[in-house]
């Protein structure tokens, strides 16, 4: 794979070079990669997640599997009591209203059948490191140990807990993902953006 030349790599990094077979281009966001992925005629591309570049035009490139943009993580905080369950939901409401997260992500306040609470964060399994990062800035720590992953999301879902708030988190658009139509009329372009 070769991939394109530019004279501004690091503009790339968190971006995604997508493997046509005949040629590569650069530049794609995590949606835009997904929506490709979801046609037939682009079922078979090959995904890498730019995460780092040098200013000599080298990256470091990850593989990402086509079924990682369809799968929702989630980091899961057991509550001490109800007062810290609402300052813990409020205090991670508040920072993504000060510092947007870095993909929309799911907040929930939820009520175990015992009475406990759980603070739950669920966000696209491909935004799991900047999620992270993005909590760790935070200073944001909970009361309890973390639960986090995949599966843990599915866990989650299946025990069917009752929630007492919700909130849909939005990151700061700097990235409009492009529809369909676009996508496929700027195939064969080296460098999306």
């Amino acid at each position: 794979m070769k991939l394109p030349q530019t004279q501004t790599p690091e503009k790339y990094v968190g971006l995604y070079v997508i493997d046509f077979g005949s040629q590569c281009a650069m530049g794609y966001t995590a949606e835009e990669a997904a929506a490709l992925l979801e046609t037939e005629d682009y079922a078979g591309i090959k995904v890498y997640k730019i995460y780092r570049a040098y200013p000599d035009g080298r990256m470091e490139l990850q593989a990402v599997a086509p079924q990682r943009f369809q799968s929702e993580s989630g980091m899961f905080f057991p509550c001490r009591d109800e007062k810290s369950g609402q300052q813990e939901y409020q205090q991670l409401l508040q920072r993504s209203q000060e510092e947007p997260p870095p993909c929309r992500a799911k907040l929930q306040l939820a009520r175990e059948a015992d009475g406990r609470l759980l603070l739950a964060l669920i966000y696209p399994a491909e935004y799991e490191q900047e999620i992270s990062r993005w909590l760790g800035a935070s200073g944001f720590q909970g009361s309890g140990p973390v639960d986090a992953g995949i599966s843990q999301v599915s866990r989650y879902y299946q025990r069917g807990l009752a929630i007492v708030q919700r909130e849909q988190l939005w990151p700061v658009e700097t990235r409009r993902a492009r529809n369909l139509d676009e996508l496929r009329a700027c195939v064969g372009v080296e460098l999306q953006r």
